[in-house]
C-alpha cells in the first residue's frame, strides 16, 4: 500500500499542476484577447480560442481516461512517445 503522506502530497502536486495549466490557458486566452483586433484578425482570433478551447476539453478527456493515462504515462516512461514540441518551425529550422 502506497505511503499516505507520499499520496497526499502526489495528490496535493497534481490539483497544484492542474490549476497551473487552467491559468496558463486563461492567461493564454487573455493575451490573444488583449493582442489580436477582432475587426482585423477575426479568423485567428476565432481559431486561437477554438484551440485553446481544444487544449482544454482533450486535457480534461485525457485525465478522466485513468486507463489510457496510465498506458500513456508507460510509453512516456519507456520513451516511445515524443515530448518535444515546436512551437514555431520556422525557428527551428533557422
Amino acid at each position: 500500500m502506497a505511503n499516505s503522506s507520499y499520496v497526499k502530497k502526489s495528490t496535493e502536486k497534481a490539483v497544484s499542476n492542474f490549476e497551473n495549466i487552467k491559468a496558463a490557458l486563461k492567461g493564454l486566452y487573455e493575451i490573444m484577447d488583449l493582442c489580436v483586433s477582432v475587426s482585423e484578425d477575426e479568423v485567428y482570433y476565432e481559431a486561437g480560442k477554438e484551440n485553446i478551447t481544444a487544449l482544454y476539453k482533450n486535457l480534461i478527456e485525457l485525465l478522466l481516461n485513468a486507463y489510457g493515462l496510465r498506458q500513456l504515462l508507460k510509453k512516456i516512461n519507456s520513451s516511445e512517445v515524443d515530448l518535444n514540441i515546436v512551437l514555431n518551425e520556422y525557428l527551428a529550422n533557422v
